[in-house]
């Protein structure tokens, strides 16, 4: 029981520490059920999700990114430019308002 305690803490631990060097993109869709599929380019670097229902995140090296929507008809494609990502933070986009 000793053992099985420890492992759980060491778990907690590991992951607490590694959420810390976590570099991304994040961000909400209006409507929530625009969105097919988020792409984030950056010079050769392409990165690519299918975002959950009104909300996504995305893990991405540092650096200067341009986020593509690609949304479901009836509403466009929404683009942001120059997102930048620090390492070891999320930045956060707020809410892209998707139009149809």
């Amino acid at each position: 029981m000793k053992n099985f305690i420890g492992v759980i803490i060491s778990i907690v631990l590991i992951s607490s520490f590694a959420s810390r060097d976590r570099s991304g993109i994040q961000g909400t869709i209006d409507p929530p059920e625009g969105a097919k599929r988020i792409w984030a380019v950056n010079g050769k670097d392409t990165v690519s999700i299918i975002p959950t229902p009104g909300s996504f995140i995305m893990d991405v090296k540092p650096g200067s990114w341009k986020l593509v929507v690609e949304a479901v008809l009836p509403y466009k494609n929404a683009e942001r430019e120059s997102i930048l990502v620090i390492d070891g933070q999320i930045t956060d986009i707020g809410l892209i308002k998707l139009t149809d």
